[in-house]
């Protein structure tokens, strides 16, 4: 009788899980590299949530390198290429969903300088203002709520993770069946002996 383990495709490389079962291992190498804080592992600890994401996406896939360092190394090197934007990334959007309504209501505010003897003389092309003003006026806008909620929606992201993780399918094979030709025992093979 076969077990389950032998239904199991086999691969000419090892898979993610086997080459780091748990975010401490994952951490250490990232550590020993010369990628070591190119994304955060402090509050919160981004690190440890890409390993966790990446053992969900890519636990079971077969490392597209025969080489482990080399493979660790593309690995890091994707962490350092998208992993700060990512993190910015998570950071704004963060902010945006702790938005309160007076937070999206406010509206941005116009003020209007004018100076008949400014303290300095004002060059034509200067984009500074002018430290003496005679007279201001301000303009001052709110958004209605409809406006300020759809401006929002528009800004809100659920894709930030997924693009970023995408980064990495490179770092795998893809394919659907098993790299090493796999033997079935038939139940009518069992009969005839």
């Amino acid at each position: 009788m076969m077990n389950n383990d032998e239904l199991i495709p086999q691969y000419s490389t090892i898979t993610f899980t086997d080459v780091w079962d748990n975010v401490d291992d994952f951490k250490a190498d990232l550590a020993e590299s010369p990628f070591n804080g190119c994304i955060s592992s402090s509050d919160p600890d981004n690190v440890s949530i890409l390993f966790y994401l990446l053992y969900a996406r890519y636990g079971n896939n077969p490392i597209a390198n025969h080489d482990i360092t080399q493979w660790k190394f593309k690995i890091f090197g994707v962490m350092f290429q998208y992993g700060p934007t990512w993190e910015k990334r998570l950071d704004i959007q963060a902010k945006l969903r702790g938005l309160t309504d007076d937070d999206i209501l406010k509206g941005s505010k116009a003020i209007y300088n004018h100076a008949f003897n400014p303290s300095t003389v004002p060059s034509t092309g200067s984009l500074d203002e002018l430290n003496y003003i005679n007279d201001q006026s301000t303009s001052n806008y709110k958004k209605s709520k409809m406006d300020a909620y759809m401006q929002l929606w528009e800004l809100l992201r659920t894709d930030i993770t997924e693009n970023f993780l995408n980064q990495f399918r490179k770092c795998f094979k893809i394919f659907v069946s098993a790299e090493k030709p796999m033997l079935f025992v038939s139940e009518n093979s069992e009969e005839e002996e």
